[in-house]
């Protein structure tokens, strides 16, 4: 069952390919991001942005079970993610994805690198460390697949974890390597276009 609850204008134009089964082909907008002062709440999370964003979901990982790791306490699953020209179909089509370790790879041949669009990918793309906020926020991500056009709404958080862990967030969509990732407490998503 679909859920489609309030949705922007922009993203409305979205629903005009929601039902056709095919692969998503269009500009998503940036996410958008207002910065906020916040400190360690008792949740062991530390608010340090307001954080919106409506993307295609290029891939999914589970770091649970034998996948697991001391942060899936936190962040159950990564989403590789794209948004802007990365999430037109013949840019992220061209590439061959993957995730692993709590990171997102993408690889192009040598012709699609030619396409100046391909090589400004990484500007356009990203793997998110989801933290739903309440159970029926991890419920609801069940619906969401690789494919997937969904709007989530949360805040990107620093966590002090085990042994004074402490996993800080990207603040900054252009950045790669270790500490590029977002931490994204997700307070509600919901799928706009399958």
């Amino acid at each position: 069952m679909r859920r489609w609850g309030a949705i922007s204008g922009a993203v409305a134009a979205l629903l005009l390919n929601a039902c056709t089964g095919e692969p998503h082909d269009a500009v998503l907008p940036e996410p958008q991001q207002t910065n906020i002062m916040g400190s360690f709440q008792a949740d062991g999370m530390k608010r340090v942005a307001r954080f919106d964003a409506t993307v295609l979901v290029l891939s999914r990982k589970s770091y649970t079970g034998i996948f697991g790791d001391e942060m899936a306490e936190y962040s159950p699953f990564d989403l590789a993610v794209a948004w802007g020209e990365g999430a037109l179909a013949d840019v992220y089509g061209a590439l061959s994805i993957s995730q692993s370790n709590r990171f997102f790879y993408w690889k192009a041949s040598n012709e699609a690198w030619q396409d100046p669009r391909v090589r400004r990918f990484g500007r356009n793309a990203g793997n998110w460390h989801i933290v739903p906020e309440t159970d029926a926020v991890m419920d609801d991500f069940f619906e969401v697949m690789e494919g997937d056009v969904v709007q989530m709404e949360g805040f990107l958080v620093d966590i002090q974890g085990p042994r004074n862990f402490v996993w800080k967030t990207s603040r900054k969509r252009s950045d790669s390597g270790p500490g590029a990732c977002e931490i994204f407490l997700v307070t509600k998503v919901s799928v706009v276009e399958s």
